[in-house]
């Protein structure tokens, strides 16, 4: 995988303040990601299904609100 130096330079910088090496920040970043993109998934399409439709159908622009408003 290749960075950019301003990439390089912001991996080292952060990893360092966590205490982790750069191959492990980027481990744990990369598999922290990848979960709770997974996550998100499953929760469209448990949400899609309860409400009878499609995930693609539940994520068009208009149809998942927030009713916190």
């Amino acid at each position: 995988m290749t960075f950019t130096p301003a990439e390089r330079e912001a991996i080292a910088a952060h990893s360092a303040a966590l205490g982790l090496s750069a191959d492990e920040y980027i481990r744990r970043t990369a598999a922290d990601r990848a979960l709770s993109w997974q996550r998100e998934r499953e929760t469209f399409h448990a949400v899609a299904q309860r409400r009878g439709c499609t995930t693609d159908e539940l994520v068009q622009r208009g149809t998942l609100t927030d009713n916190s408003l």
